[in-house]
């Protein structure tokens, strides 16, 4: 059984399976001497069994001086049900490391100078499916901890993913939607947030997206996008992907103070009502109903993926105070006319 390694490297590689490939990216080392750049994050391969595919790993250290970096490859997984990424030593059995190679696994880094390592991949005619890489760019001095146990083998690295897909006919690109929830059935004021639970039962990466919309009886009043990153699903794997709806008067937001966000006690963001009168229209109450409509490419034609769940929005306060004020000004047009009406018939008396 291999060695788990988990990497947190600055929150970037929690989104390398979210990144597209077209998009610059940057992840930085651990290691508080080495600060690396790397980029992009993640690439996404696709060849036929029996050929080779090359990709450049691009890097940049921005110390002072120039250092000695080396390559390592790992392999990785997802981790948990955010689709985090878990780096993982070679097992016996992994003969697909042995496809790989480098054209400089050693090199001289200057400061603030991007270098181009060119990753080759020689896929034997017997591959099929997916196989996802780590390349770890590392202090090439750095002592090796191959083989040893408790160890971290990735202090001060970061790490590129490259998700390659070897072309076969008995590839399965299959997603089931597990679940689709709300957080909050009843909400006082927006947000509120779902969660999009897919199984990718599958033997090949697959990618989901799509829309929810949000109802108010048969009219739509808002729509949000899901995994427009269009993050990979790795197979056998769990990913949730939480989603918003903020379009709402008022409407908590993250409390600020000089750029940065505010923590609670038990270390989550602090919340505020924000009453933005520009958005009065938007004032929320009474049932509404999201409606997902997710769709996923299984290599023939896109798969749909459909749902609802319905909530409430219910500004209790803001209603009780408004029912306080109608019930004092009721009382007070009650009290009026009955004084009216009394003196009224004390004058009938009188004139009797």
């Amino acid at each position: 059984m291999s060695k788990r390694i988990h990497l947190w490297l600055m929150g970037v590689l929690v989104a390398s399976l979210v990144l597209p490939v077209f998009v610059p990216a940057t992840a930085r080392a651990a290691d508080e001497g080495l600060h690396l750049v790397t980029s992009p994050l993640p690439i996404n391969l696709s060849v036929a069994p029996g050929k080779s595919v090359t990709t450049d790993l691009r890097v940049k250290q921005e110390g002072s001086t120039t250092l000695k970096l080396k390559v390592t490859l790992y392999k990785f997984s997802a981790f948990g049900d955010q689709g985090k990424p878990e780096i993982l030593d070679p097992e016996p059995g992994d003969d697909y490391f042995s496809w790989v190679k480098f054209d400089k696994p050693v090199f001289d880094a200057p400061p603030g100078v991007w270098q181009t390592i060119k990753m080759t991949i020689n896929v034997p005619k017997t591959a099929a499916f997916g196989y996802y890489y780590a390349p770890v760019f590392s202090r090439a001095s750095a002592p090796s901890t191959a083989g040893q146990a408790n160890t971290n083998a990735l202090n001060g690295g970061t790490a590129i993913m490259v998700l390659l897909d070897v072309a076969s006919p008995n590839a399965k690109r299959s997603l089931q939607l597990v679940s689709f929830t709300a957080e909050h059935r009843l909400v006082e004021f927006l947000p509120d947030r779902f969660f999009i639970k897919l199984h990718n039962d599958g033997n090949i990466h697959a990618v989901p997206h799509g829309t929810i919309f949000i109802l108010n009886g048969k009219k739509q009043i808002g729509a949000f996008n899901i995994n427009g990153e269009l993050g990979n699903i790795l197979p056998n794997t769990n990913r949730i992907y939480e989603n918003d709806w903020t379009d709402g008067f008022p409407a908590y937001q993250v409390k600020m103070v000089d750029g940065k966000i505010q923590y609670d006690k038990n270390n989550k963001p602090e919340k505020v009502l924000k009453w933005d009168w520009a958005n009065f229209t938007k004032f929320r109450f009474g049932r509404y109903t999201a409606k997902l409509l997710a769709v996923y490419d299984d290599g023939k034609r896109d798969v749909p993926l459909e749902s609802s769940v319905t909530f409430w929005v219910i500004p209790w306060r803001a209603l009780l105070v408004l029912l306080l004020i109608i019930s004092f000004v009721g009382l007070g047009v009650f009290f009026s006319f009955r004084g009216v009406w009394r003196n009224a018939t004390r004058r009938k008396r009188s004139r009797r």
